[in-house]
């Protein structure tokens, strides 16, 4: 999540159960690396 506009920690759904918050921010990281590496 460094590389987006909210850099933090991935959510982690283990300890508040929000899987979907999980599922929106490792694509959006991902995403965000791979545009800077462009």
């Amino acid at each position: 999540m460094d590389h987006t506009s909210r850099p933090g920690d991935v959510a982690d759904p283990w300890y508040t159960g929000e899987f979907e918050a999980t599922w929106q921010d490792v694509p959006e990281g991902c995403t965000a690396l791979l545009e800077e590496l462009r």
